[in-house]
């Protein structure tokens, strides 16, 4: 009689999964479809917010975190007091928003514009090696793909590899940054380069990761807060963990936990959860449509949809222009340079999925 009843069970399972691999297998077809330079924007909306919302975001954050494990970085961090407990929250929203908003829209758009320009504005005030802004972009580059291959249900195709080198390059070079590798590979041969010359224990490292981490994990259970900081060592590669003066953990502890989170992020989303729609992938922030007077954009209050993270912050919204700790109102200069996907050469997804 059990059996009478497990196999109409098996067979909605088995159609479900079915199900969830064709509409996976669509969504595919429909990021290969699109062209990598011309449409980058459009493949990293949805490689980033649809494909692997929660992996990336917290790609994102790794990759920040990996920059404290570089002295010249974190002493520059420390000394603007914004990893303090009353402190770190509003950095975190901030940095959350700001990558937002630069995911939203192209560089060169008057939204896309005002975000960057309030980042250099606010990086303007601390003397920052190129050497540094470079390493710090390599990593919002690898770090993503890297998650994708370590703990998501696939690894990311080659339109989405470029797609993602092209949107940041675009980024990097209107921030200003020199001598920007033009492929991945040579970004990673830098990256690696720049890890083994620089990534060394300093106190400093050590102070901004732990703000870091109290912030992260403030969301655990504080009887759970232990074991979940060990977990997040297990993730870290060896050399931060050094950097960091963290300790190393056991090889098989190792294995457990990032076993584990492959289970859970790759196997069983791949497996028995549909993609996310389309619409999370072009409707980040609320806006109305894009004024052409900068004025009266910058002005706008604005908040984010579709994120798992409501920024503590700003729960009214905010405003681009007054993000960070500097004055409201100032924005620094877009720099000069040709960039990979011009704005008037970009393509919308909504033509293309319509």
């Amino acid at each position: 009689m059990s059996a009478l009843y497990a196999f109409p069970v098996v067979v909605m399972v088995l159609m479900w999964v079915g199900m969830c691999h064709h509409l996976r297998r669509k969504r595919l077809q429909l990021i290969s479809s699109l062209d990598p330079v011309r449409d980058a924007l459009a493949v990293c909306r949805m490689t980033y917010f649809v494909e692997f919302p929660f992996l990336s975001k917290k790609a994102l954050e790794f990759a920040l975190f990996k920059t404290f494990g570089i002295p010249t970085i974190s002493k520059v961090l420390a000394a603007t007091r914004q990893f303090s407990p009353a402190n770190v929250i509003k950095r975190y929203d901030d940095t959350h928003i700001i990558v937002e908003e630069l995911l939203s829209s192209h560089v060169d758009s008057l939204r896309g514009s005002l975000a960057l320009r309030r980042l250099n504005f606010i990086h303007s005030h601390y003397n920052i090696s190129n050497d540094d802004y470079l390493y710090t972009l390599s990593t919002f580059i690898l770090e993503p793909k890297r998650f994708a291959a370590r703990f998501g249900y696939r690894n990311w195709t080659e339109n989405e590899t470029t797609a993602n080198l092209v949107m940041w390059r675009s980024i990097g070079i209107r921030m200003g940054i020199k001598d920007i590798p033009e492929t991945v590979e040579e970004m990673e041969r830098f990256s690696l380069q720049y890890e083994a010359d620089n990534m060394v224990y300093a106190h400093s490292n050590r102070t901004v990761a732990d703000a870091t981490l109290d912030l992260l994990l403030s969301i655990v259970p504080a009887c759970l807060r232990p074991t979940a900081r060990l977990f997040v060592y297990c993730v870290l590669e060896e050399r931060l963990v050094d950097a960091m003066g963290y300790p190393r953990q056991p090889y098989l502890l190792i294995s457990m936990v990032t076993g584990t989170l492959h289970l859970c992020l790759g196997t069983f989303v791949g497996w028995f959860l549909p993609p996310r729609p389309l619409t999370w992938s072009t409707e980040r922030i609320s806006m109305e449509v894009e004024d052409q007077e900068e004025e009266k954009e910058r002005k706008k209050v604005h908040k984010l949809r579709y994120s798992e993270y409501k920024p503590e912050s700003y729960p009214d919204g905010y405003r681009v222009d007054g993000l960070g700790y500097a004055p409201i109102g100032h924005l620094g200069t877009a720099f000069s340079g040709d960039i990979p996907c011009p704005f008037f050469s970009s393509f919308s997804i909504q033509k293309k999925v319509a």
